[in-house]
């Protein structure tokens, strides 16, 4: 509703803009208007300037939607290269400034961290029961109030318990890293008074779309109750004081975690390369849903008492938000190109292979990474506890840091926070952003442990090395 208003304010006040000036010329010059001079001068021309205006407007959002995919193709806007003591480039890293996890497991990012040695497990649940009338272990949100956000019928929508538990748990995150958000963008410059036609109005000039709020979904939701999330996060947004005009709204849908991995990929490297942007990104989902687990019981993925290697049904919302490198500052972290490794059915089948594999690709990884970011002092992986995942992740962190002790350096999230869908990779950057300032060392990102696909990535502390490379033009 705010949107109608704030157009047709804009449309009126084109008006009588318009038909002040005219009136005003033709009382000064003493002319008399034709018909069709009132009908051009009156009617033609406001209703021309508002048409061109509003067209204007859109050209200007969906440019600004494509800011991140130019970014990429543009060699003008190419961060300066990391170039290494050795002589090698190394690859850019983007600013990742601030980080909120709400998991099932009921413990933010520093006390999960501090207890990696010793972390919680999913627990029984009173609710939920296999086929042989056993309880299933899950990592559910206790005293969660699933109707905060949306109701079972949200304006003729029908929504499941998986869409209201995820909201639920996103609006405290959302409303954490909004106050981020709000604090990093630059401050407007102060308003001007102009007169234009007879009319007194405030002119800040240019106002750029710097901020992109994105929020990542599991497959499901409709498109009725995504376009009403949309709107929710927009209003969200305006009422901590964003102009309406610097930030945009995305609701991106994604299978799953190697799908939202694929996605952080693209827009980190977008990022690095791009001058002044910031990027919030939001994941919500939830398992804890009887239509939900029902399903992974009847399909046998599910882990129950006799498949213990099943799925352990979790639920959670995380939000990072990442910049420019040209925006970092002391104290954030720097995200580094994330590696998406293929493995064929032959290294899945026979570990020794599938291990050289990942420790090969690991090490060259390694050369792309400016010198001081090999000394890993931490790795966040999703393999389950007691699996072979286990292992592939210590040799991959062994590949950047022989000296490191996997054994108290390292965080299953999964195994204490159960399915996390989308919500994994970002709850993962969150994590690696509050170890960084726990310990200032690298962390290691390792997710698709248990599948075919593998993505490693690294967070490390301290300002992004490029940063004073590029200008700043906000």
């Amino acid at each position: 509703m705010a949107g109608w208003t704030g157009k047709a304010a804009s449309v009126l006040l084109v008006f009588i803009a318009t038909w002040g000036s005219a009136i005003m010329y033709w009382r000064s010059t003493g002319a008399t208007p034709s018909g069709m001079d009132m009908l051009l001068y009156l009617g033609l021309l406001p209703a021309g300037v508002s048409s061109a205006g509003f067209m204007a407007t859109g050209l200007l959002r969906q440019g600004a939607d494509k800011a991140l995919e130019k970014a990429t193709r543009s060699p003008d806007n190419d961060a300066a290269p990391v170039v290494r003591e050795d002589g090698v480039k190394a690859a850019a890293a983007a600013a990742l400034t601030a980080g909120q996890i709400n998991l099932g497991v009921g413990l933010d990012a520093p006390a999960l961290l501090a207890a990696a040695a010793a972390p919680p497990r999913p627990a029984l649940s009173a609710r939920f029961r296999d086929g042989q009338n056993l309880p299933v272990r899950v990592s559910e949100a206790t005293q969660l109030d699933d109707l905060e956000v949306l109701g079972e019928r949200e304006q003729g929508i029908d929504t499941t318990p998986r869409e209201r538990r995820a909201l639920a748990l996103l609006a405290p995150v959302l409303d954490e890293l909004l106050g981020e958000a709000a604090m990093a963008l630059p401050v407007l410059e102060a308003r001007e008074e102009v007169v234009v036609a007879g009319l007194r109005r405030n002119d800040e000039g240019r106002v750029d779309n710097v901020l992109t709020i994105e929020l990542l979904v599991a497959h499901g939701w409709s498109d009725a109750l995504l376009h009403w999330v949309r709107d929710w996060l927009m209003q969200r947004v305006l009422e901590f004081g964003v102009d309406g005009r610097r930030f945009d709204v995305a609701v991106t849908v994604v299978g799953d975690d190697n799908q939202a991995w694929r996605h952080l990929h693209r827009l980190a490297d977008a990022l690095s390369r791009a001058p002044d942007r910031w990027h919030l990104l939001l994941a919500c989902d939830s398992c804890i849903d009887p239509d939900v687990i029902q399903g992974w019981l009847v399909n046998g993925v599910l882990a129950t008492a006799r498949h213990p290697e099943g799925r352990t049904p979790g639920e959670g919302a995380a939000g990072v938000l990442l910049a420019s490198p040209g925006m970092a500052t002391e104290g954030n972290g720097c995200l580094w190109p994330p590696l998406a490794l293929e493995a064929d059915a032959t290294q899945m089948a026979r570990p020794a292979e599938r291990r050289r594999h990942l420790t090969t690709a690991a090490s060259q990884w390694k050369q792309s990474l400016p010198q001081d970011e090999h000394s890993v002092q931490f790795v966040l992986h999703d393999a389950r506890q007691g699996s072979d995942g286990v292992v592939d992740a210590a040799l991959a962190a062994s590949a950047l840091n022989p000296d490191l002790e996997f054994g108290t350096g390292n965080l299953s999230l999964p195994a204490s926070a159960g399915e996390l869908g989308p919500v994994l990779p970002v709850a993962m950057l969150a994590l690696a952003l509050e170890q960084t300032r726990r310990n200032t060392g690298p962390v290691l990102l390792l997710a698709g442990t248990e599948a075919q696909q593998r993505v490693m990535a690294l967070v490390s502390a301290g300002s992004t090395p490029q940063a004073a490379d590029l200008p700043s033009t906000t």
